[in-house]
């Protein structure tokens, strides 16, 4: 894969205002979420989170698609400006497996580090209750299959 060069603070905060879960973030409160991600790359087929293994981060991905399975199913596919890893590291609970179907370039947040901002940021936790809701929401209406 092509080495990027790295993205500054500022890009990160107009890359993360763009993705759902903090689309209603105030611009001023995602310059800390930024300074505290890390830039990470995926090659095509590569394991990103194990199932039923408790994930450490949220990832944001720029570009590339991982699908996301639970007991070797396909359940959806995650695409650019989207997010994966949000309530396994919310609950600290166990993730489902994700993998990169082409190459992903990402940012990377630590779990703990997003709940140090979210601790003291309650503007910021209402934006993200709003994506979670709003994610749930799209879930019911989703007909099985």
């Amino acid at each position: 894969m092509m080495e990027q060069r790295r993205l500054t603070t500022i890009e990160k905060v107009i890359f993360l205002k763009s993705v759902d879960i903090f689309a209603h973030a105030a611009v001023e409160k995602l310059g800390s979420v930024a300074a505290l991600t890390e830039e990470i790359h995926f090659e095509d087929g590569e394991t990103i989170v194990h199932e039923a293994e408790p994930t450490d981060a949220i990832y944001f991905i720029l570009k590339g698609r991982v699908s996301v399975e639970i007991n070797g199913q396909r359940l959806r596919e995650v695409g650019e400006k989207q997010v994966f890893g949000t309530v396994a590291a919310l609950d600290l609970g166990p993730a489902i497996h994700i993998k990169a179907i082409e190459p992903v370039y990402a940012l990377k947040l630590n779990a703990q580090d997003f709940h140090d901002i979210l601790s003291l940021d309650f503007e910021l936790v209402q934006a993200v209750f709003r994506a979670l809701c709003r994610i749930i929401r799209e879930a019911q209406s989703t007909p099985p299959g």
